[in-house]
């Protein structure tokens, strides 16, 4: 058996690119066992809006960080980046090698880029979920302009959270993230396709998961959890579809919405990637298989 140390494999790409197979095949391949870096599978219930990985699909490899918190759970990336860190140190404990896999650019830089993230203060939150959003964008313009220009300020849990990082360390959550070596070897592959491919494949995965039920898992949550503000119910396909339930939208103008939402959190996603590029970050992009088995052969020996 090739032994690891201390390496790990990263996937990433933006959504819809098929990370999730790749993985799969890798892990197939040596001996390894995946950790998901997307900031919606960690729900318990919201399976088909977060496009998860099912049983079958997996097939036979062990997945990490699915399903760890409910629906209406505060779960964060100090928390998310504790969990990682522990998971990968157990595989590697097994002598497997950890594929992260995933989209969500802050989850994977908080590993690679190792943040030192504050540890959530109850006290500090308490204080400001007081206040109005007015009074916390003005006191964010304050503190931090940067995160104050680049994150959505109409949403009061994404203010709440550059606040609580800037008053904490002093400095702002989006251009200043406190990092340290990483304390594993890493490679990183990339998946990435022209955007006309992409928005297609994106625009056929919504119609696919009306198909199969997105509509009615959304109805099942929504009456369960009947305060929508949960960050776990912001993410897209879900927040779309609380509207039409409230009707705000119909509901072709709810499955429109989420094809935009979706496009434009790809756009997004590729940014970010890019950025991690120009901080220093080597990815991969677009390995053919038998190019990306190679590569980590060379790079695990």
């Amino acid at each position: 058996m090739i032994k690891q140390n201390n390496k790990i494999i990263v996937v990433l790409g933006s959504t819809a690119t098929g990370k999730s197979d790749l993985a799969v095949q890798i892990a197939k391949k040596f001996n390894g066992e995946i950790i998901s870096s997307d900031s919606r599978q960690i729900y318990k219930k919201l399976n088909i809006g977060s496009n998860k990985i099912t049983k079958k699909e997996q097939r036979g490899i062990k997945h990490h960080l699915l399903d760890i918190a409910e629906p209406n759970e505060e779960f964060t990336l100090y928390d998310w980046q504790k969990k990682c860190f522990q998971t990968i140190n157990k595989i590697l404990k097994k002598k497997k090698l950890p594929i992260i896999a995933g989209g969500t650019g802050l989850y994977i830089s908080s590993i690679l880029q190792n943040y030192q993230i504050p540890k959530a203060n109850s006290q500090l939150k308490k204080e400001l979920n007081k206040k109005s959003l007015k009074e916390l964008t003005e006191k964010l313009k304050e503190v931090d302009k940067h995160s104050f220009k680049k994150i959505d300020t109409k949403n009061k849990r994404k203010v709440i959270r550059a606040l609580e990082y800037s008053l904490s360390f002093n400095n702002s959550l989006i251009k200043e993230q406190k990092t340290t070596e990483c304390p594993y070897e890493y490679l990183v592959l990339g998946l990435d396709m022209p955007r006309e491919i992409l928005y297609k494949k994106i625009n056929k995965r919504v119609n696919q998961m009306m198909k199969i039920g997105l509509l009615r898992e959304v109805k099942k949550i929504n009456k369960k959890y009947k305060d929508n503000n949960y960050p776990s119910l912001s993410g897209i396909g879900y927040k779309e579809i609380i509207m039409y339930l409230n009707k705000k939208i119909d509901l072709l103008e709810a499955i429109e919405l989420i094809k935009k939402n979706t496009r434009n959190y790809a756009k997004r996603q590729k940014t970010w990637f890019r950025r991690m590029e120009k901080q220093g970050i080597k990815i991969d992009w677009n390995k053919s298989f038998p190019q990306t088995v190679k590569l980590i052969t060379n790079f695990i020996k």
